[in-house]
């Protein structure tokens, strides 16, 4: 399957520089680009240096389900010219406007029939302003979702912002989402491999990057810890000793998603169940669209705890645990 690098962030924060100095880089020679832009004149894909026949534009408005059907068709057109040998590209980035919910574009590599059997979510990359981004993710609620569902973090604009400034807004970032990787860039340098291959599961090769917190997430119960702007956006995370009942478990998951499925942000984890302990389940979902499950042959380390991360909006720590010991009641288990 074809990787699909979903490059996100508000407005203003670098996507295109970032994009341009991508592009420039010999490992993505071979890249198709889709861009998207809001209102009726497209301005962004101008501003690529690179533009080639693999260059796609969606015009018509934020990648939601208004134009979710144009994405799908976008994708599709490529594979088959692709396959025909009319085009060669080896990658996708898609670049979304400014004001976008992700949500709609995961879904749609997650789950549409037309488009899951081709492409493969490889990673999500969001952009971050370190000049105007504090103020940014406190007014926009867009901002906050970006960040997270966000595997990588660029914080770029590094330069001009005084350091502590910076390291106060990494610092946010970390808590907002402590499974992304933070990386600070000038003038949109970074290097490809921070940007490719950086999503948590990889369904091609049926393996996993081990997730690690940053600071205050390993012992964040839940608490507000006074920071207003981004209170309403949480990363719970939960650790399990004990095997998990599988048929228990999933209903758990399905239930959350139908029930709480907008707040959910990005929910991931790895599982040890009951019936097939040496064969981990794999927990990788977006909202309401789960990632079909999908067990992996072997641990990918020595701690086989089940261990989930839910980044959510709006809900509490309590009642996820509630829910959880409602419905799956592990024999024992510990949370973190």
């Amino acid at each position: 399957m074809i990787p699909v690098t979903v490059l996100t962030g508000f407005l203003g924060s670098g996507k295109t520089t970032v994009l341009n100095c991508l592009l420039s880089r010999p490992e993505l020679a071979d890249t198709a680009v889709i861009i998207n832009e809001f209102g009726p004149v497209g301005i962004d894909h101008l501003l690529v240096d690179h533009v080639a026949e693999n260059m796609r534009l969606l015009a018509s408005g934020c990648l939601c389900c208004t134009v979710r059907g144009d994405l799908i068709e976008t994708l599709g057109t490529l594979a088959d010219r692709r396959a025909r040998g009319e085009i060669r590209f080896d990658r996708v980035i898609v670049e979304t406007t400014g004001l976008a919910d992700p949500a709609p574009v995961l879904h749609t590599l997650m789950a549409d029939p037309a488009v899951a059997p081709h492409f493969r979510l490889d990673g999500v990359v969001t952009t971050v302003d370190a000049v105007n981004g504090a103020g940014t993710l406190q007014r926009h609620a867009e901002a906050v979702k970006q960040v997270g569902v966000a595997d990588a973090l660029l914080l770029t604009k590094t330069d001009l912002a005084s350091a502590s400034d910076a390291d106060a807004l990494a610092a946010q970032l970390a808590r907002l989402n402590p499974g992304a990787r933070i990386r600070r860039v000038v003038d949109g340098a970074v290097d490809p491999e921070h940007v490719l291959g950086v999503g948590w599961f990889d369904p091609a090769g049926s393996t996993v990057r081990e997730f690690a917190f940053h600071g205050e997430a390993e012992h964040d119960h839940g608490h507000d810890h006074g920071h207003h702007h981004d209170s309403h956006v949480k990363a719970h995370a939960f650790a399990f000793d004990a095997p998990l009942p599988e048929a228990a478990f999933t209903h758990w998951l399905e239930l959350m998603a139908a029930m709480r499925g907008e707040r959910l942000l990005r929910v991931k984890g790895l599982v040890q169940l009951a019936e097939r302990p040496d064969e981990p389940l794999v927990v990788h979902g977006v909202q309401h669209v789960f990632h079909p499950p999908q067990r992996l042959a072997a641990w990918p380390s020595a701690d086989h705890r089940s261990r989930l991360v839910f980044i959510v909006r709006d809900i509490a720590r309590d009642e996820i645990e509630r829910t959880f010991h409602k419905f799956v009641q592990p024999t024992e288990e510990s949370t973190a």
